[in-house]
């Protein structure tokens, strides 16, 4: 049976953040959803009754099994025929079934029993395993790894899950408990100072930036194709009509049914943001559902929620991908913080007029480090200087 609980409701008490503030509230988590609320007012209602929930179940935070929660469900089932003047309680106990799973209850039986759509999928627990080291990394599924030597390799896999690695097949056994597997996990791994092409199953490519990752199903086996992305990617989707493709970042979902776009989504950096190439794509953040046309980028701040959205130069933000970095009145800050990540070398700024100047050119990052920053040093009043294994930038 499935309930008909409503999309916003859902995806405030699965939403692990909204979870975290409701239960252990802090000055800035308090900023952020007041912030949240007073731009969607037409959610108060759901806003007020997932925090009623999710505090009611944390101050009981009774763990229970699998049978348990299905004698909840027959319970609520129970229920169902109860007269008009029930109803009210009747709503609380699918609310309060709903949110079991956020204690970490069974959560797979539950999404079934209940009929929730949303992915079940936890791709940041799958991403937190450590990756040390300078290598491009493949973290199959049982958690193992191959390390790749290659500065920029390519993986590709066919539509059996077959791996291979800059053309050389990649061997694997197929266990027999992941037979029984609706879909099974890899990740890709790119550490700073490298980069890394992948092709799924379906044919869609993958280009992965300089410190980012990717995790995604071996073999597309479900009725939407979805991968999660931390760091920076740019993306050829295969077109399929009748088969959306999602990107999950930690701030903002994609949808997509055949085009090019680039996410970029770094953990130390406060903005996330999507940059449309061809075709059309739908971003999701939060509960609000915002269209994109070819040529716009669409950026979120991470901390405020502010969203903003407009036409922009592709090629500053999806250049990398060829090996070039376009500037138009960029700052040296944000080319540093580029560099960094994309060369794998500690960059600082000694003062902040350095940061705050401008500069506008192409830069061919397949040209060693040294001769990038003395091209930005012949182009913008700055200097560099190497101390203690740091490259260090000053105004002149």
């Amino acid at each position: 049976m499935k309930l008909n609980l409503s999309e916003e409701f859902q995806k405030l008490v699965t939403d692990q953040r909204f979870v975290d503030w409701v239960k252990n509230p802090n000055p800035d988590s308090n900023r952020y959803w007041q912030q949240f609320i007073s731009e969607h007012p037409s959610l108060k209602k759901e806003f007020s009754d997932a925090k009623y929930i999710i505090r009611r179940l944390h101050k009981k935070s009774k763990k229970m099994d699998e049978e348990e929660i299905r004698e909840l469900w027959t319970n609520i089932e129970s229920r169902i025929h109860a007269s008009s003047g029930k109803i009210r309680t009747l709503k609380r106990w699918m609310v309060a079934a709903s949110v079991i799973l956020l204690l970490g209850i069974g959560s797979v039986a539950l999404y079934k029993m209940i009929g929730i759509t949303h992915s079940v999928v936890d791709y940041q627990s799958i991403a937190g395993v450590k990756s040390e080291g300078n290598e491009v990394k493949l973290i199959l599924s049982d958690r193992s790894e191959r390390l790749i030597q290659s500065d920029d390799p390519s993986i590709s896999y066919n539509r059996q899950g077959e791996i291979s690695i800059d053309s050389t097949s990649l061997s694997r056994v197929v266990k027999q408990e992941e037979k029984n597997v609706e879909e099974i996990y890899n990740q890709l791994v790119v550490p700073y100072g490298k980069r890394s092409s992948l092709i799924l199953s379906d044919g869609t490519i993958v280009y992965l930036n300089s410190g980012s990752r990717v995790v995604y199903p071996v073999v597309f086996q479900k009725e939407k194709r979805e991968i999660y992305i931390e760091g920076e990617a740019y993306l050829k989707v295969t077109h399929h009509t009748k088969w959306p493709f999602y990107v999950t970042a930690d701030h903002l979902k994609v949808r997509v049914l055949g085009t090019e776009f680039n996410v970029k989504s770094y953990p130390d950096e406060n903005t996330s943001s999507v940059v449309l190439v061809t075709g059309s794509v739908q971003t999701v953040i939060r509960s609000k559902k915002i269209m994109m046309k070819e040529s716009e980028r669409l950026s979120l701040n991470n901390l405020s929620g502010k969203i903003s959205q407009g036409k922009t130069n592709v090629l500053e933000h999806v250049s990398w991908k060829d090996g070039w970095l376009h500037c138009n009145n960029e700052r040296i800050e944000s080319i540093a913080t580029k560099l960094s990540r994309y060369y794998n070398i500690d960059i600082e700024l000694k003062d902040q007029n350095s940061g705050m100047l401008t500069m506008t050119g192409k830069l061919d990052l397949k040209s060693e480090w040294r001769e990038v920053l003395d091209i930005i040093c012949f182009t913008a009043p700055v200097s560099y200087e190497e101390i203690n294994e740091k490259i260090v930038i000053s105004s002149k």
